[in-house]
């Protein structure tokens, strides 16, 4: 079986979060979850799902406010201005920006049914990246579960109610799949991470037996591997 990817459109998207253009560096894209502040109604790019265009382009904006040259920063410290300045991407987000490439138009496959006020379905519909989890993801109304044996990429591995405390969603995407390989993509920060290095990360699920379930499979991320075993819920997912 030839290995099969995501488009090249959808890539380019991935690529651009690992390497954000900031002053004269290429970083990888922070991950930043607004749960933690609590911001409502703020620009996407302020709460975790901005595109890799947006968090360049509000990076450059807080620099000229504090009168910063992005230019003179390096590597590490451009990374940390980001990160202080609450600049990043969620897992949900990231989510959402690859598919729109890969779908050409995710908001006409995604739909709130859970929400009945009209006038919070109405701003669900204009402000609908802000307005999409990893809950949205995994909604049966949006996608259908799909068998190991069958993964493409563009396929989601969803898990809910994850971590020690059992409080946290996550989602990776599949952006290449093989014989007896699955490799993803997904943005997130492990307790290893420190507060400064987490963010886009990619992975590989070697397929040792495509009839068991996915958890019975060989994670090369170890941490990502752990989450997925703590999840109440876990399933591979696709959009319909």
């Amino acid at each position: 079986m030839a290995s099969q990817t995501l488009s090249k459109q959808a890539l380019q998207v991935i690529e651009n979060y690992r390497n954000l253009s900031i002053g004269k560096n290429k970083i990888l894209c922070p991950y930043f979850n607004n749960r933690r502040s609590g911001v409502r109604g703020a620009l996407r790019v302020l709460i975790g799902k901005g595109s890799p265009k947006d968090i360049e382009e509000e990076t450059l904006l807080f620099a000229l406010r504090e009168k910063v040259d992005l230019d003179n920063l390096n590597s590490e410290k451009s990374k940390k201005f980001l990160v202080d300045h609450n600049l990043g991407i969620d897992c949900s987000g990231f989510i959402y920006h690859i598919l729109d490439a890969e779908l050409g138009n995710l908001k006409k496959h995604l739909k709130h049914p859970w929400i009945k006020n009209p006038l919070r379905k109405l701003i669900a519909k204009l402000r609908i990246v802000e307005n999409t989890g990893v809950s949205t993801f995994n909604n049966d109304v949006n996608t259908a579960k799909v068998k190991l044996s069958e993964v493409k990429p563009g396929d989601l591995i969803i898990m809910m109610n994850t971590g020690l405390k059992n409080d946290l969603h996550h989602i990776l995407i599949v952006h290449e799949v093989s014989e007896n390989q699955i490799k993803y993509s997904h943005s997130f920060q492990f307790t290893t991470d420190g507060q400064y290095n987490h963010g886009i990360k990619q992975g590989e699920i070697k397929i040792i037996d495509s009839n068991k379930n996915i958890l019975e499979q060989e994670w090369r991320e170890v941490e990502t591997h752990n989450h997925a075993k703590m999840a109440k819920e876990l399933k591979i997912k696709r959009v319909k």
